[in-house]
C-alpha cells in the first residue's frame, strides 16, 4: 500500500460514513411517505454535500505524488476537514421522522446556520491543507488565487446569517452547478 493509499483510507472511511448518513436519512424520508412535507432546500443541501464529497474524492486522486511529504500536522487538518464534511452531510437531512411527521422547510430553517458554518469551515480546512501541502511539498508559491479560498467561506457565513430562501436557493443551485461542472468530462489521472 502506498503512502497515498494509506493516508486516504482513514479519510475515506469518514467520507463513506457521510455518504451513508445521507443515504440512510433519505431512505427514512422516502419510507415515511405522507408524513413528510417536502421542500427543495434540504434535498438541495444534501445534493451539495454528496457532490462535494464526490469531487473532493476525485481530486485527491491527482494528489498522490504529494502524499509522501504530508506531515502528521497536515494529516490532522485533512482529518478535521473530513469530519467537518461528515457534519455538513449530517446536517443536510433529518436523521429521524417523528410519528407526527417532518416538515423539511422547517428543518432547513432550523439547521441552515449550522450547515453553512460547517460548510465554510470544511471548505477552509481542506483548502488550507491543499495550499499547505502544495507549498511545503510541491514547492508552490502563494499568488492571487491563494486569496480566493476566502470567497466561498465568506459566502457561507452570509448564508448562515441571512434567512432569505431565494438567496439560499441560488447559493445551493450555484454550488450544485459548480460541483457538477468542475470535473465534468475529467478522467482519473488526467
Amino acid at each position: 500500500m502506498s503512502a497515498f493509499e494509506f493516508l486516504l483510507v482513514f479519510v475515506t472511511l469518514i467520507l463513506g460514513l457521510a455518504v451513508s448518513d445521507l443515504c440512510v436519512s433519505l431512505n427514512r424520508l422516502l419510507e415515511a411517505g405522507e408524513k413528510v412535507r417536502w421542500d427543495w432546500l434540504s434535498p438541495m443541501a444534501a445534493t451539495v454535500a454528496l457532490l462535494k464529497i464526490a469531487t473532493q474524492w476525485w481530486q485527491w486522486f491527482g494528489a498522490a505524488r504529494l502524499a509522501q511529504g504530508v506531515t502528521f500536522d497536515m494529516f490532522l487538518l485533512l482529518v478535521a476537514g473530513a469530519v467537518l464534511m461528515f457534519l455538513v452531510a449530517a446536517a443536510a437531512l433529518p436523521d429521524q421522522v417523528e410519528d407526527a411527521g417532518v416538515d423539511l422547510r422547517a428543518y432547513y430553517a432550523r439547521t441552515a446556520r449550522r450547515y453553512w458554518l460547517l460548510f465554510g469551515a470544511q471548505y477552509l480546512a481542506v483548502n488550507v491543507f491543499d495550499i499547505w501541502v502544495q507549498m511545503d511539498v510541491g514547492g508552490a508559491r502563494p499568488d492571487w488565487t491563494t486569496a480566493t479560498i476566502a470567497i466561498l467561506p465568506t459566502a457561507a457565513v452570509v448564508l448562515a446569517i441571512v434567512r432569505n430562501r431565494a438567496l439560499h436557493t441560488v447559493g445551493l443551485a450555484a454550488l450544485i452547478g459548480l460541483y457538477l461542472f468542475q470535473l465534468a468530462g475529467h478522467r482519473l489521472g488526467a
